[in-house]
């Protein structure tokens, strides 16, 4: 080994990291350390490049220590690692907000500054708080160079190719702020000639890319994971036509859903999805997650509303499937494989979807039970004797109620007298007033008397109803100004779904709050755990337990949220190794180089690009 005042070529370091989400501390790990070179580590902490001399990385080798390391300017003689030491391995607990944003821009590189030399560190690995899921950066994909930029401005022009660090952060920035990616290109493509163009360019390339919609995900299945370039289709939002006799609507994917819920009511149709985030997702985004949503019990999920579409695949090629006939059994139906593929098979542009005609009479009622088991019963009873007229059946126990109470302004408890155990929302939708509202009377009157409810009030008018709404759709934003929050996405049969919310209450004791919600009418549980901060201790209480409970009881770990990063592999607690396996041919087949959406959906196992 040379001596330390000797010139010599840096060491390399194979790097791990791992982080928590939210500002949690992380732990990076530093392996393979070539003793050729200079004692030292290169690190960035509070936003400057400096030296850990040898002696501090000796002393904190193989631990966690419980603050960072001191770290030193570059001294003319720091000592070297021992010589016969070839793998060496080092932890150093930082906190994630103290790190300069160019750690995320580190390459792999040494670079002689004067006398000094620096070895940059490449962060190509990633863990993001769901038990064991590291992420590592594959290495086939190429990194985006300027030669990129400047086709993309030829095709696009300047405007729609986004280089701004503002609007960068947020599209790399999940709705939970819980997903973070490092692209540095937004792409805002117009047509769906442009999307093509720009897939056929990155295919070729090797170059990642991420479908971005609204961003209103919650699995990470929106934002990149590493330096994929985003392609955002918000610029792609015309309404191409409406039929008005069979209703049958044909828009491109970037249309906001709020505004085609509207456009639709001025014709006298209604969507047959809504949601809470309808004023900032997008039609593209819930075709391709396969959102459910409220009224998925009186209107059926995406796959029978939606009659075509057209996807571009990621080597440009453009599939006209756009389709606006109810029956067309010619052949395999494809755009089924779109729909709740998120992205990962090729990017929707546009829509056909069949929107049923509006009905007059709209009626809200919200209720309150004593237990759970009454809301089950509840639902066996409206479907019974509401039949056709039930749109919607929500349910929330008392710590959502509690929450929204204390978190989201000017809402109120429409059953002030006392707190409940469980509140039941109950929509119906008919052709006749008077007697949509006698038969819902009447259906209420007769649970009251056997017990089934407490309490309940009957919206009066529309601005009542949507005070009731707002309670049921602003509980992900009650969960969010409460502070951190742990999101599962259910389908648990019905008779079994609150048992898993009371053992996670054991389970969790006084650690955290267990707030559980959901689509009653069709077993969609929506589980949270609010924690007063992101704890790996909270997390191993909650994960594989939630996964491994749901696939006892014969359930779904992903019932309308998609699987995305959080639980592409977690796949197999829901499919068969047959099924993923089949998947995953279906990927290589469709995308061999896996540019679309990597990471997502599928576990790291299949990897397709090589």
């Amino acid at each position: 080994m040379p001596s330390a005042a000797t010139p010599a070529p840096c060491y390399f370091l194979q790097f791990s990291f791992y982080s928590s989400p939210l500002g949690l501390p992380f732990f990076f790990t530093a392996t393979t350390i070539a003793t050729s070179g200079r004692g030292g580590l290169v690190a960035a902490f509070t936003g400057r490049w400096e030296l850990l001399d040898a002696s501090c990385i000796a002393r904190n080798c193989g631990r966690a220590v419980s603050s960072p390391p001191s770290l030193l300017p570059f001294v003319s003689a720091p000592r070297a690692l021992h010589a016969s030491t070839d793998t060496t391995i080092m932890r150093f607990l930082f906190n994630i907000r103290n790190l300069h944003s160019p750690t995320a821009q580190c390459t792999s590189k040494c670079e002689e500054d004067e006398k000094k030399r620096f070895c940059w560190l490449r962060f190509d690995k990633r863990f993001f708080g769901s038990a064991a899921a590291v992420i590592e950066r594959n290495a086939s994909f190429s990194t985006l160079n300027s030669d990129d930029v400047s086709y993309f401005k030829d095709l696009l022009g300047e405007k729609s190719v986004v280089e701004d660090e503002d609007v960068l952060l947020t599209a790399n920035t999940d709705w939970m702020r819980k997903y973070k990616g490092s692209s540095k290109l937004l792409l805002q493509p117009k047509s769906t000639h442009e999307v093509s163009q720009i897939l056929k360019y990155c295919n070729s390339r090797c170059l990642p890319v991420v479908p971005q919609g609204g961003n209103t995900g919650l699995v990470g299945g929106s934002v990149p994971v590493f330096d994929e370039v985003i392609i955002n289709i918000g610029s792609m939002n015309n309404i191409i036509s409406l039929d008005k006799v069979s209703g049958i609507l044909v828009c491109e994917a970037g249309c906001i859903l709020e505004n085609l819920i509207s456009f639709l009511d001025n014709h006298g149709f209604v969507m047959p999805l809504d949601l809470g985030a309808k004023g900032s997702c997008q039609i593209g985004g819930n075709v391709s997650t396969n959102a459910g949503g409220l009224r998925l019990v009186r209107y059926g999920s995406l796959h029978g509303s939606v009659l075509g579409l057209e996807a571009v695949l990621a080597n440009g090629d453009v599939l006209d499937m756009l389709g606006t006939l109810r029956k067309d059994n010619t052949g395999y139906d494809l755009k089924q494989l779109f729909i709740g593929s998120e992205g990962s098979l090729g990017i929707v542009t546009k829509v056909s979807i069949l929107t049923p005609p509006k009905l007059s009479s709209v009626n809200l009622a919200f209720l309150a039970c004593k237990d759970y088991f009454s809301c089950q019963k509840l639902l066996v009873e409206a479907k019974r004797r509401l039949g056709d007229i039930l749109s919607a059946f929500e349910f929330l126990d008392n710590q959502s109620m509690d929450l929204v109470l204390n978190h989201l302004e000017g809402v109120r408890n429409p059953l002030p007298s006392s707190m409940h155990n469980f509140y039941v929302l109950i929509e119906t939708t008919g052709s006749d007033e008077s007697y949509d509202k006698e038969k819902l009377e009447a259906f209420l009157l007769r649970a009251m008397e056997g017990g089934l409810i407490s309490d309940g009030v009957l919206s009066q008018d529309i601005n009542q109803a949507s005070s009731f709404w707002r309670i049921r759709e602003g509980l992900p934003e009650a969960l969010m100004k409460a502070g951190p929050v742990y999101k599962y996405d259910l389908s648990i049969p019905v008779e079994k779904m609150y048992d898993l919310v009371e053992e996670m209450r054991i389970r969790l004791g006084q650690t955290a709050k267990v707030v559980a919600y959901g689509h009653l009418g069709d077993s969609n549980l929506h589980l949270n755990i609010s924690a007063p901060q992101y704890d790996d201790k909270i997390l191993a209480q909650i994960e594989p337990y939630v996964y491994e409970w749901t696939s006892k009881h014969r359930g779904s770990i992903s019932a309308e949220h998609g699987l995305g990063l959080m639980k592409a592999n977690h796949i197999s607690y829901s499919k068969s190794p047959e099924t993923v396996r089949l998947m995953g041919s279906i990927k290589k087949l469709l995308d061999p180089n896996g540019i679309l959406n990597p990471y997502k959906v599928l576990p790291q196992s299949l990897k397709s690009c090589h």
